[in-house]
Parts: C-alpha cells; sequence; structure tokens
C-alpha cells in the first residue's frame, strides 16, 4: 500500500535528519516536511472516508514545481551576481543616522557564503539590493 511506502521513507528521511548536523533551521517547508505532513494525514485519515491519493499526488506535483523555481531563482541570482564582477557600480548605503551615502567602485568579487549572495566592492560587502547601477569598466 502506498501508505508504506510514505511511512518508510518518512522513517528514513527521519533518521538522516537526526544524524545531519549541518542543517540549518529555516520557516520554510523543504519537501521532508511536506512528506512527513502528507504521512500524518494518511495515518490520521478517517477510513470511511479517506482522501483521493490524486490530490495528493496534484500536491506533491506542485510543491516540487514551487521548489524547483526557487531552486532556479536562486541559480540565476548567482549568475547574475558574477557576471557583475570587474563592472562599475552605484550603491546606496544607509548612514547611521538614515541618510543615503552613494558609493561608486568595481565590483571585485562575490561572496555566496551561507545562501547569501553579495558583491564586493573597495573590500566592503553589500546587498544586490543596493546596487543602484552597472556599468562597463573602462
Amino acid at each position: 500500500m502506498a501508505t508504506d511506502a510514505l511511512s518508510a521513507y518518512a522513517a528514513s528521511t527521519a533518521a538522516t535528519t537526526a544524524t545531519s548536523t549541518a542543517k540549518t533551521k529555516t520557516n520554510a517547508m523543504d519537501m521532508d516536511d511536506f512528506l512527513k505532513l502528507m504521512v500524518a494525514q494518511l495515518q490520521n485519515q478517517d477510513m470511511y472516508n479517506s482522501t483521493d491519493n490524486s490530490e495528493f499526488m496534484a500536491q506533491m506535483a506542485q510543491y516540487s514545481m514551487v521548489q524547483s523555481l526557487t531552486e532556479l531563482t536562486e541559480q540565476s541570482k548567482t549568475a547574475y551576481s558574477v557576471s557583475l564582477i570587474g563592472k562599475d557600480v552605484t550603491l546606496k548605503e544607509a548612514g547611521t543616522d538614515g541618510s543615503q551615502n552613494i558609493i561608486m567602485g568595481k565590483i571585485d568579487g562575490v561572496s555566496l557564503y551561507n545562501g547569501e549572495t553579495k558583491i564586493i566592492v573597495n573590500g566592503n560587502s553589500y546587498d544586490m539590493s543596493d546596487i543602484l547601477t552597472v556599468s562597463q569598466s573602462e
């Protein structure tokens, strides 16, 4: 039965998650969380009024699509930031008094640490959202 396979998957996922110490905790659900919820729903459903399997398959397909689009967005953001290396940029930076400071310089590199994409200009790290203009270096 389908619930046996899902229960086995949930058990193996729980064991893998328990032994993994590198996983960072976020507020976003991942596929493992989604499958755990689905297994719990299957285990606790009313046996006289069971849920249609096609609904679960549709939900899994939708979740998989959203997850793939999220990964594609992150890869595009990374590729875009790397393509900016060597270009001149104008950035905005919030001052300590709330004023906006304008910084101009050449993008020396990109930091992809901990899932955050930041550009490095004049030895300092800035968010991609701080970019005002980008131009070709001469």
